[in-house]
């Protein structure tokens, strides 16, 4: 007799294959027998029970659990405030990994290190009582947390822990320690290094930099997961270092939110997957991921300037209180291609301006747009996030259809609590999964079913190297999830987030049910996973 038993649903194995009406039993957290009988009678023969939980799935899809791969669960400190992941859970994701776009929870070699979640957090106000990324899973382990958790190091955190906060290249001694840390995640279970080429203190870093870091990862056979260096005008040649880093050192190389930002950088997204073909065809192991989203959510201070960012906020600060840096900075900011009207402030300290735009900001204040833009990331210590309406949805289309793409969320999870903060979330967080196969797959048929699990099951799964999970296949853990593709819906949206998604009925999360029959459980059934 099985733990589990469900039956008369349709399954979508997560391997491409084709779907078939079949069941799937559980016994504790492993995935015992899948079979296309479809009410599992032979299960159990002679009349005794088949299971002591027994789902009826008829008209239900039956899937592997999702897992999203590029999520800020962790560097958000949603990882500790809101450790269920609810949000996660109604959308059917199981398992998350974190430490994305360059920064992570651990190695911390310095105090400096964990200044890198500034942008997220007020590290003020947190706890650290780990330095290595042992004792950081060690810790995580101890909770009870509602999804599996896996961490790649981040290399900005990495970096800044042995350099604090100059902005310049390693000396010799600096990239042995480099190599050492790098190293040392590895061994201790981190899934491969992330790195966010935007940000200050790894923009500097040159490709050869990056070259002798991925060599170590390369060994351990983890990934090399890149924020780009640029997504507009440059992103050709972002992308190019990207290739030349799989190229050169063997590693798996995976694009962490492909897009091209802006209507005259949105013709490059076609010479964008060209190159990313072109570079699988030739032997590099590169994949993307992409958020099923034509608006961004990011950060306030990514609009400025790239000079104006080195150096990390204090410097920031500091330019913008200096007078003549200041002109400086407004007259290169009336340059760019700034569209006031479309970029909308999601959190701030003061909650007045948030659901605003900037272009009603500074109607409201009588400052122009430029000085808006400087006077909130003071009065806000640089933590302003904001939505900008700046992708193609066309373009984002072509990027799911991809056949080398991977759908993730570039979110993090939280409860419906969470608006009581008076800070908007951008829906991602709470539909990104649900929000892709309603409206790219049943609505319009964008790509196939089976296409689509795949993409949030088997290949994420596969790029990062998790060994048991991502297929309904026997002897997998039990990461399960029984939707219904006609109610399957998301409720979340930019001004109003705080909704979880419709039609996800079961998630199974090893084996135990974290979601029944459409309610979310606080099962704390999510385990920490490590690189094997």
């Amino acid at each position: 007799m099985y733990d589990i038993l469900i039956k008369n649903g349709t399954i979508i194995d997560g391997s491409g294959g084709e779907p078939f009406v079949g069941f799937v039993g559980i016994s504790g957290d492993t995935i015992k027998e899948i079979g296309k009988d479809p009410d599992g009678s032979r299960v159990g023969a002679g009349g005794s029970p088949r299971g002591k939980l027994e789902i009826d799935a008829s008209g239900k899809y039956i899937t592997p659990g999702f897992i999203d791969i590029t999520s800020h669960f962790d560097t958000t400190w949603s990882l500790f405030d809101y450790p269920g992941a609810e949000s996660l859970l109604a959308q059917g994701v199981t398992t998350v990994i974190g430490g994305n776009c360059g920064t992570s929870l651990a190695p911390l070699a310095s105090h400096f290190a964990i200044r890198s979640l500034q942008k997220w957090t007020d590290v003020t106000k947190i706890n650290i009582s780990w330095a290595t990324m042992k004792e950081f899973l060690n810790e995580v382990s101890r909770k009870k947390i509602g999804v599996n958790f896996g961490t790649l190091a981040g290399y900005g955190t990495i970096r800044r822990g042995i350099v604090g906060e100059d902005i310049r290249e390693l000396t010799p001694e600096e990239t042995k320690k480099v190599a050492f840390l790098v190293n040392e995640a590895m061994e201790d279970g981190a899934f491969g290094v992330s790195t966010g080429r935007t940000n200050a203190h790894e923009n500097i870093a040159s490709e050869q930099e990056l070259i002798a870091m991925a060599r170590e990862i390369a060994g351990f056979k983890g990934v090399y997961k890149t924020h780009l260096k640029s997504e507009s005008f440059d992103i050709l040649p972002a992308i190019n270092e990207a290739v030349n880093i799989g190229k050169e050192t063997k590693v798996s190389v995976a694009i962490s939110h492909l897009k091209t930002i802006g209507r005259r950088s949105w013709h490059y997204t076609t010479n964008a997957l060209e190159m990313i073909d072109r570079a699988r065809e030739n032997g590099v192991d590169i994949h993307f991921d992409v958020f099923p989203y034509a608006r961004t959510g990011s950060h306030l201070y990514q609009l400025l300037p790239r000079w104006a960012r080195e150096g990390g906020f204090l410097k920031i600060f500091e330019r913008i209180k200096d007078p003549v840096q200041k002109e400086t900075l407004i007259r290169d900011l009336r340059t760019g291609t700034l569209k006031a009207e479309k970029i909308i402030i999601a959190s701030a300290d003061n909650p007045h301006v948030v659901g605003h735009t900037l272009k009603e900001i500074s109607e409201e204040t009588g400052l122009k747009v430029e000085e808006v833009i400087l006077s909130l990331l003071l009065s806000n210590s640089g933590r302003v996030t904001i939505f900008g309406k700046t992708l193609s949805p066309r373009r984002v289309k072509e990027l799911i259809a991809h056949p080398l793409s991977i759908i993730a969320s570039d979110g993090s999870s939280y409860t419906t609590d969470v608006q009581k903060t008076g800070n908007l979330i951008h829906p991602r967080s709470f539909g990104a999964f649900v929000h892709f196969l309603h409206k790219y797959v049943r609505d319009m048929k964008l790509i196939s079913w089976q296409e689509a699990v795949k993409k949030i099951t088997s290949a994420p799964a596969g790029k990062i190297g998790i060994k048991d999970r991502g297929l309904l296949k026997e002897r997998y853990k039990a990461d399960v999830v029984v939707f219904d593709p006609i109610t399957l819906h998301d409720r979340s949206n930019y001004f109003d987030p705080h909704h979880y998604a419709t039609g996800v009925e079961w998630v199974m999360v090893n084996g135990i049910a974290a979601v029944e029959k459409g309610t979310i459980k606080n099962t704390g059934a999510g385990r920490v996973l490590r690189r094997i």
